[in-house]
């Protein structure tokens, strides 16, 4: 499944909002929407990650032997602070790359949703296991972005049953930052000169309790009672954050199956699959029974009924050909008839149209799997083109696809790799950090030989197939 990169392209262009300051550089025009960027993302206590580790975005003060990375990859937000537009994540199975999507992910979660369900935090967190302590401490999350002009630090601490600690700084980039109100076991504090709209909801009239929750984040709270700085935050949480976790992802299938709903939507994914050189000519959708339905599909076909939708299946649209090579009639597939690759772009293509139209972060797992290396560096390609993505949206994804290891393609500060150590805890280092690696190094060839860590040790893997014959077993030199 090979798609030709200029061609996908053809498929997310649209008006060019981008400006030159000189003749090869772009600067990032000063929309609503492109100004909205992650700079950084930090964890501590989740999963395998046990000690804090943290997601750089920041463009660092390197140059690319391609001069067109540092111009096209690189959105510079400020004089002092420029951030990259993609990053990609590599490391063995079970070295913590799926954790790290796991984090945001449920960083996000808990911000959406923790007013109205008072048991998502026992639900979304899982503390680090693998010692005798961790598990007993609250889980970390702290986010640093960039909204309307002015650098924000949020970030919260819980367990499964309360929110321990929440604070909100922010800064202009030119003078320090200054805190929007901090909580911790104690109560909140607010800042009455920048955060006044939050003061009214922690002081109880008449003998009354606060109005916050210990089981529920106070920021959103305050945006829930149109408080204007939380308004725009929450918005941003809201609208521009999207995760991908794979071809197995229920939620991530329903939000598509909603979107496809939408005719300009549809035509839109149907185009994406179109221009991937997939051999699909258009979209549809057929009507199904409900007893053809069992399980999960039954009560998703149930769920749509009462909601008063017409539950329906995709399927996809190919070309029948005469013996000359003109086209005769359309023959319909079911879309789970189709290639796991295919099937996995369709169902990714909403969130990439919305992110890409929109601006915001796409945080994709498994990216790359079961898909053609050329359409994989086709999707790169459209985040870091000012063409296809006027509005700097950025990606973040872990993958296995070494393919993608070129400083062709990526700068090296946009590229990470996830260790897991004998301890059992997983640490992310960026390529940056390394010492001595050229800008013309052939990074794939230097990961895979471990230059970098974060591979699987396989010289023992052959042990799990060894047999004994004829009474006798090799021993560990390979001898019998």
């Amino acid at each position: 499944m090979a798609a030709g990169r200029g061609v996908l392209k053809r498929a997310f262009e649209g008006e060019i909002n981008y400006k030159y300051k000189s003749k090869n550089q772009y600067i990032c025009e000063k929309f609503t929407n492109s100004s909205a960027m992650l700079i950084e993302f930090s964890v501590e206590n989740f999963r395998s990650f046990r000690e804090m580790q943290t997601l750089h975005l920041q463009a660092a003060p390197i140059k690319s032997k391609n001069s067109k990375l540092d111009e096209q990859n690189v959105c510079r937000l400020t004089d002092k602070l420029s951030v990259v537009k993609s990053k990609v994540i590599y490391g063995a199975n079970a070295s913590g790359k799926s954790n790290l999507v796991k984090a945001m992910a449920t960083f996000v979660r808990i911000f959406r949703h923790s007013l109205q369900d008072a048991t998502i935090l026992q639900a979304s967190l899982s503390p680090h296991l693998m010692d005798t302590e961790s598990f007993k401490k609250p889980t970390f999350f702290q986010i640093l972005f960039r909204l309307d002009d002015r650098n924000y630090r949020y970030g919260f601490e819980a367990t499964g049953t309360a929110i321990v600690s929440e604070w909100l700084y922010s800064s202009d980039g030119k003078k320090p930052e200054s805190y929007h109100f901090r909580r911790n076991e104690n109560g909140i504090e607010v800042n009455p000169r920048t955060f006044k709209e939050g003061a009214r909801l922690i002081i109880g009239k008449d003998e009354m309790p606060p109005l916050y929750r210990s089981n529920a984040l106070f920021l959103p709270l305050v945006a829930a009672f149109n408080g204007p700085t939380a308004l725009r935050i929450n918005r941003y949480f809201l609208e521009h954050y999207a995760v991908y976790s794979g071809i197995e992802d229920i939620l991530a299938q329903a939000i598509a199956m909603e979107a496809f709903r939408e005719e300009r939507m549809r035509e839109k994914m149907a185009d994406v699959l179109k221009q991937a050189d997939l051999g699909i000519e258009d979209l549809g959708n057929a009507e199904i029974a409900e007893e053809d339905l069992s399980g999960a599909a039954r009560e998703y076909y149930q769920k749509m009924r009462a909601e008063g939708k017409k539950p329906f299946v995709v399927v996809t649209k190919r070309s029948i050909l005469d013996q000359t090579g003109k086209h005769k009639t359309e023959v319909p597939f079911f879309l789970n008839e189709e290639s796991y690759g295919t099937q996995k772009l369709f169902w990714m293509s909403p969130f990439l149209i919305n992110t890409l139209e929109h601006g915001g972060v796409l945080v994709v797992d498994e990216f790359g799997s079961s898909m053609h290396v050329q359409l994989i560096r086709a999707i790169v390609e459209l985040f870091h083109s000012p063409v296809t993505n006027p509005h700097n949206a950025q990606l973040i994804a872990a993958t296995h696809d070494t393919h993608l290891l070129d400083q062709g393609l990526f700068r090296r500060d946009q590229i990470a790799f996830v260790e897991k150590s004998r301890s059992g805890q997983s640490i992310l280092t960026d390529l940056v950090e390394f010492k001595g690696v050229r800008n013309d190094a052939s990074l794939e060839t230097d990961y895979l030989h471990g230059r970098y860590g974060a591979v699987p040790l396989t010289n023992q893997f052959d042990w799990a197939f060894t047999f004994e014959t004829n009474g006798k077993t090799r021993q560990e030199n390979g001898s019998e």
